[in-house]
């Protein structure tokens, strides 16, 4: 069995790059290695011969400066995204960080001249072909090897829960006003969230928050642990939620939790409504009615958790999906040149310096947003005396 070395470029440890070298080190059995090097830390030499570079989610001027001098260099590359950064709504910082003209151009570029662009969603994968036609949907998956020997709260309350980042605050609009009507009509249940909190709604003697983490094994194994009856998957129906993964169903599904899904894709194409969870138009009153269906039956309860977590066993399990992948990167490696490719030349001296004149611009941006003239001085001030004590 021929080896397949994949060079994984990231900018950041996140929850997508930490899936992403799940399904690769499954991969493993069928002759796929892989390395993790940060976008910050990459070098010529990290490009040895006849690996394929596979950058993930990267958009910053950086990782436009490489794809530049690959495809200058006839190196073929991959590009791996999961969400619509195009179509992110909000004033947020993540947003208006993808909105800035630097990251676009670099996004687009990277995108459009990559030799393959891999990606879970089909409709994201329709909106990436205005840049290129050569987008590859790979299947989601779900390693269930995380949540072996799990210690599982147990007790009489029903849990209901929900964990993401601070930008799924927006999302959670939908439901923050059930909250309280809930706790006052079921005084058995109670609500617990991590990494978020909906806008208006403070922790308390049945609201539990928890901080945020980034690493994905400790968020799922968390999930596991808090034994939710419940799982909530609220999402605003715009073309960037549309553009999302299927990640809520397969985790709540594996996890034996039963999920409630706004009736959108991704969770409208694959979830069987009242069977594997229930899909709900983004309503106050079908939020709720959904709601008091399921605290009020617990035996609908304990069937739909089953048949999800079934459901979810059959069609996401990461040593079967892997394979998938891992034919994609065979394939994709046999149709390199036979030749050794070697990258060898050196990033031209002016496209590093225009790199770092970006970074500056897309900095201060953010900064300026984050807190305008002020923050701006501030935070030169300090670059300036960190350089002055280091000399």
């Amino acid at each position: 069995m021929s080896v397949i070395s994949i060079l994984v470029i990231i900018e950041a440890e996140i929850a997508t790059t930490h899936l992403i070298e799940q399904v690769l080190k499954a991969c493993e059995r069928q002759g796929i290695r892989y390395k993790v090097q940060f976008l910050d830390k990459l070098t010529n030499a990290d490009f040895t011969s006849n690996i394929v570079p596979l950058f993930i989610r990267c958009g910053d001027p950086r990782a436009h400066v490489w794809a530049q001098t690959l495809v200058d260099a006839r190196y073929p590359y991959l590009f791996y995204i999961d969400d619509n950064f195009w179509r992110i709504v909000g004033n947020s910082a993540l947003a208006e960080y993808y909105r800035h003209p630097t990251i676009r151009q670099s996004l687009e570029f990277i995108v459009s001249n990559a030799r393959a662009v891999v990606t879970n969603s089909n409709q994201l994968a329709r909106f990436l072909s205005q840049f290129s036609k050569r987008v590859t949907v790979l299947p989601t998956f779900f390693d269930f090897s995380l949540i072996e020997d799990i210690q599982h709260q147990s007790d009489d309350r029903v849990r209901i829960g929900f964990a993401g980042s601070p930008s799924r605050a927006d999302d959670l609009e939908l439901i923050s006003p059930l909250i309280n009507p809930i706790l006052d009509k079921f005084p058995q249940v109670v609500f617990e969230f991590a990494g978020v909190l909906p806008n208006g709604i403070q922790p308390g003697e049945r609201i539990s928050f928890f901080p945020h983490t980034q690493d994905y094994k400790s968020y799922i194994r968390f999930q596991a642990e808090r034994n939710w009856s419940i799982g909530l998957a609220p999402l605003i129906d715009h073309e960037a939620n549309r553009s999302k993964t299927d990640n809520k169903y397969r985790e709540y599904g594996a996890c034996r939790c039963v999920g409630i899904y706004s009736n959108i894709p991704p969770y409208s194409d694959v979830v069987t409504h009242s069977k594997t969870g229930l899909l709900v138009d983004n309503s106050e009153t079908a939020w709720l009615d959904a709601l008091t269906d399921l605290i009020a039956d617990p035996q609908k309860r304990a069937e739909m958790s089953q048949a999800a977590f079934e459901d979810v066993r059959a069609r996401y399990d990461i040593t079967h999906v892997s394979k998938a992948w891992a034919d994609f990167f065979t394939d994709f490696a046999g149709k390199l040149p036979r030749e050794a490719i070697r990258f060898d030349r050196p990033i031209p001296w002016r496209r590093r310096a225009l790199q770092r004149l970006d970074r500056i611009k897309l900095n201060l941006a953010i900064v300026y947003h984050e807190g305008g003239v002020p923050l701006v001085i501030r935070r030169i001030a300090r670059k300036l005396l960190r350089l002055a004590i280091g000399t």
